[in-house]
């Protein structure tokens, strides 16, 4: 009996390889506003979270979404020519854990940041002036690389709740000038710890914002005259807060950022081992927070429960195992936000 070979046409090989394998998906993207002062993605506060849970005093002009809550400057605080120019005054969110049922952390999807940052509606009264260009973005044109849009609320934070509470932090109502090294550096590690920390108690409260010193010259970004002038702190503080067996417990920072041998010591994280950060240097106390931006915190706590969390937050942080950790520094670079 005779046998007959069969032959395949190369492109059907190739058909039945790539049917097998299918093509990878591409890589999520933020959109744009197309115009729109708003928020491109709808936002809500999910289920479960409650961003300002400790009540930070006092409030300004306030934004609530999905991820994070702000206090940003009024118009009449602009009028007044406050120092808190084209910034928040503070933002705050609440983070939960996330941990697979094998015990290890989930790291969320994200997506590639938008082109331009989104601006607001709310806050058109920065650029009433005829002849200032409309929105914020143009103002860091040129000074991103010194100074980022720093995100107080982060986006890979967000990014637990949804890649589109992500997306949506990249408005300046949770912004501010923030030096470069210590956005990718300092900042970031704590960052990193922050969420190691929301894995191993569950939540965690962040409370972010900027310092400004008082008598002392506040510079901004912008081009003089043609966009918004947007002030650059003088530092900017950070507050993690938990809850652990019934009680409120708290750890304080602040980066100051005002002077070049300040801003010498922040390293970048890529390539610097999160070991190496010694987060503990920025410690410092609610009460000295409090002093030096006029703000109060925990103020749903009693004058007790307050002095009490005051009296630990300069504390070391709290030590988190190894098995908590999601992101660490040392790394490549995560193209982070300018």
């Amino acid at each position: 009996m005779l046998s007959r070979k069969i032959f395949f046409p190369v492109f059907a090989v190739v058909a039945l390889v790539a049917a097998t394998f299918p093509a990878p998906a591409e890589p999520l993207a933020c959109k744009g506003q197309g115009g729109v002062r708003e928020l491109p993605y709808e936002s809500m506060v999910p289920a479960g979270y409650d961003h300002d849970r400790f009540a930070t005093q006092p409030r300004s002009l306030m934004f609530s979404y999905g991820a994070f809550t702000s206090s940003f400057e009024t118009d009449e605080d602009h009028r007044a020519d406050s120092p808190y120019k084209g910034i928040p005054k503070w933002v705050s969110y609440e983070m939960h854990g996330l941990v697979g049922a094998d015990g290890q952390p989930i790291h969320p999807q994200g997506a590639k940041r938008p082109v331009k940052w989104y601006e607001l509606e709310a806050t058109d009264f920065l650029w009433t002036e005829p002849r200032l260009k409309p929105g914020i973005d143009a103002s860091y044109r040129g000074f991103a690389v010194l100074w980022n849009r720093g995100h107080m609320a982060a986006r890979n934070h967000a990014n637990r709740i949804s890649w589109q509470e992500g997306c949506n932090t990249h408005t300046f109502v949770n912004a501010l000038p923030q030096f470069a090294d210590m956005n990718q550096g300092d900042w970031l590690a704590l960052e990193n710890y922050a969420v190691a920390a929301a894995n191993k108690f569950g939540k965690v409260w962040t409370i972010a914002g900027p310092v400004f010193e008082p008598e002392r010259e506040v510079d901004t970004i912008g081009k003089d005259g043609v966009t918004v002038p947007v002030a650059i702190p003088h530092a900017l503080f950070k507050i993690l807060v938990i809850e652990r067996k019934g009680k409120v417990e708290a750890r304080a920072f602040l980066f100051p950022q005002a002077d070049e041998d300040q801003r010498g010591v922040y390293r970048k994280c890529a390539g610097t081992p999160q070991s190496k950060y010694d987060l503990a240097a920025y410690s410092t106390s609610l009460s000295a927070l409090e002093k030096a931006t006029g703000l109060r915190f925990l103020t749903r706590l009693s004058d007790a429960e307050r002095n009490a969390v005051d009296t630990a937050s300069a504390r070391e942080p709290w030590p988190i195992e190894g098995k908590y950790w999601d992101d660490r520094c040392g790394g490549d670079d995560d193209d982070d936000d300018v």
